[in-house]
């Protein structure tokens, strides 16, 4: 055996229920395991779709296609300013109500037979109304979705009636997160993809620091790693029923390229700035880090909030088979109020743009991998923690049923 580098490991003694041997493989390609996921995790537990301001006005709207559930859900501000949630499904015939993903529409008329449904959901108009049985228009209205908001975020839950309301559901990680000003920062950039992987292996790859001197030694060589930080070694993490959190650290000797640092002089950018300020923005480094670079919030099952000083992005993965997910990146920054903070965000955002694309050039080569017969079993270390806590997690409920 190798000499073993590191005895102390931390978050294996601070979570001993979670164990620390080998993970089976199984749950990550399994078709009949992914069938059970379906029901035991993304039926059951609460669900982000997007933020509240994406929707302003009222009759705004925005569709998502949430392929593991199989439904279409149309998320609408009604004209009395509250947020709704409903299948996007035209109570006549099924045809979708719309078809495009997001716009404005004061009344929304199917494009079958023209039957009308206002910004609440309630049908309000039938052509040749007279030559239907007995209809009760106030019966097919639009079905709804349990849907809440937290901080400007919009959620829906699959069942009528959950266990626990959103708060109580968000938890610890939640709560420590109340104060941050989401409300102050605005959409700088947002991509997509559909990538040939597994959910759990997806977000695991996005919920540790062991990979990051590897995969992003182009466009991040020693923002988060090198000098004092040599691996982006964790030293907080914590864990809050079905969600976890992280805090990863920055190198306070790097040397920013010219460019950054022109940046820089006006706004904190994607690599600069938090380990320097003294005065963190609310909910920030929970751990009390000497170097710390920027949180990860994992809100179980599918749904990340990483925020720094001054910036933040989210993840959303949405798995659409066994091996195939669709994932979805946005990232916000302080609203610019001149032209100098504006580069710093287009910097920032180009940045991250870099280092997800790094991310994603390994996914699909581990699936096939995982596939192969060549690895029967996942060995996580300390430092992948979080991994670990996933597969608990969804094991636990998959079994339970």
């Amino acid at each position: 055996m190798g000499k073993q580098e590191r005895n102390t490991f931390r978050f294996a003694s601070k979570y001993p229920d979670l164990g620390s041997g080998p993970v089976p493989v199984e749950p990550y390609i399994s078709a009949d395991y992914f069938e059970r996921e379906r029901e035991t995790v993304f039926r059951r537990h609460w669900l982000n779709l997007g933020r509240a301001d994406a929707i302003p006005n009222a009759g705004d709207y925005f569709v998502k296609n949430l392929a593991v559930l199989g439904v279409s859900v149309l998320v609408i501000r009604g004209d009395d300013g509250q947020v709704r949630a409903f299948h996007n499904v035209c109570q006549h015939r099924g045809n979708l109500l719309t078809y495009r993903e997001h716009g404005c529409r004061k009344a929304l008329t199917c494009s079958f037979h023209g039957w009308v449904y206002d910004s609440r959901g309630r049908l309000v108009d039938v052509p040749d109304q007279g030559e239907f049985y007995q209809l009760d228009r106030e019966a097919l209205g639009l079905p709804e979705f349990t849907c809440d908001t937290w901080n400007g975020f919009v959620f829906i839950h699959p069942q009528q009636n959950p266990p626990q309301d959103l708060r109580t559901y968000l938890g610890e990680l939640g709560a420590n997160l109340q104060d941050y000003p989401f409300d102050q920062m605005e959409l700088v950039g947002s991509w997509r993809a559909t990538v040939a992987c597994n959910w759990k292996a997806f977000t695991d790859a996005f919920q540790e620091g062991y990979h990051v001197a590897m995969v992003h030694r182009r466009s991040l060589p020693d923002a988060f790693s090198g000098g004092e930080t040599a691996s982006c070694i964790l030293d907080h993490a914590r864990i809050d029923g079905p969600h976890r959190a992280l805090s990863c650290p920055a190198n306070p000797s790097r040397n920013p390229k010219p460019a950054e640092a022109l940046a820089f002089k006006a706004a904190a950018t994607l690599t600069q700035g938090a380990a320097a300020m003294q005065d963190l923005m609310p909910g920030l480094n929970p751990g009390g880090m000497r170097n710390w670079g920027f949180d990860v919030n994992v809100f179980f099952p599918n749904f990340f909030i990483d925020p720094a000083n001054g910036w933040y992005f989210t993840y959303n993965f949405w798995p659409e088979a066994v091996n195939r997910t669709h994932w979805e990146v946005r990232m916000y920054m302080m609203k610019a109020p001149n032209a100098a903070v504006k580069v710093a965000s287009e910097f920032s955002k180009v940045l991250l743009r870099d280092a997800v694309l790094e991310d994603l050039s390994t996914l699909e080569a581990g699936q096939r991998g995982l596939e192969s017969g060549g690895i029967r079993e996942l060995q996580f270390s300390d430092q992948e923690i979080a991994c670990r806590h996933q597969y608990e997690v969804v094991d636990r409920l998959v079994r339970q049923g």
